[in-house]
């Protein structure tokens, strides 16, 4: 088996254990606001893992930066509106429809990886940054409330997350993108991306718990 392919399957393993162990890390996240620099950190680090839709939009968007060999400024864009997002969430404003949006634009994203679609530079950024606009809305919820020391360590773990996860999966694709007889890997891990958000969809019309 060649280095690329186990690249992918280790990629795949670790999106598919951060699927199954989505609950267990919403219920950790959810049971104590964070209070020090640590707990901060932890929080984000660990929820940007363990909310499924979100650890998969970021390997999606790293695919999509490989293919396309634009390095990591799609994955800037998209944390840099996370961040965004996360400033909207303790403020007094609200995102709509955040949850089906969060749902989406992951689908979409597995969409454009499964086709293997490359997309013009600025409308790509409008949509990752779009993207991340809902994701870090979405994920900052559980620090509502918190002090500002912990609140800029969850930031700091969530952007460690995005973009050293983000960045594996670009190399992983640029690798494979090059070798035609492996680009069933990238149709793979756009798939599970794409299921992703669709259980994302699935849980924000209520079906799911």
């Amino acid at each position: 088996m060649s280095v690329s392919v186990r690249r992918v399957g280790v990629l795949a393993a670790v999106f598919w254990v951060a699927l199954q162990c989505a609950a267990v890390g919403q219920t950790a996240v959810d049971e104590e606001l964070p209070r020090t620099f640590a707990q901060g950190l932890a929080s984000g680090v660990g929820g940007s893992f363990f909310e499924y839709y979100n650890f998969a939009a970021i390997v999606g968007i790293g695919i999509l930066a490989g293919i396309a060999a634009r390095g990591i400024v799609p994955l800037l864009a998209f944390s840099a509106a996370s961040i965004v997002g996360v400033a909207i969430q303790i403020s007094p404003f609200d995102l709509p429809f955040d949850e089906i949006m969060v749902a989406l634009t992951t689908i979409a994203i597995g969409a454009l990886v499964v086709r293997r679609q490359s997309i013009h530079p600025q409308v790509a950024s409008v949509f990752f940054a779009i993207a991340g606009l809902y994701h870090g809305y979405s994920l900052s919820e559980s620090i509502v409330g918190a002090t500002t020391a912990p609140l800029l360590a969850y930031v700091g773990g969530m952007l460690l997350v995005q973009i050293g996860v983000g960045t594996i999966a670009c190399a992983v694709a640029i690798k494979l993108s090059g070798q035609p007889t492996h680009i069933r890997g990238l149709t793979i891990a756009g798939i599970l991306v794409t299921v992703a958000g669709a259980i994302a969809a699935i849980q924000a019309m209520g079906f799911l718990g």
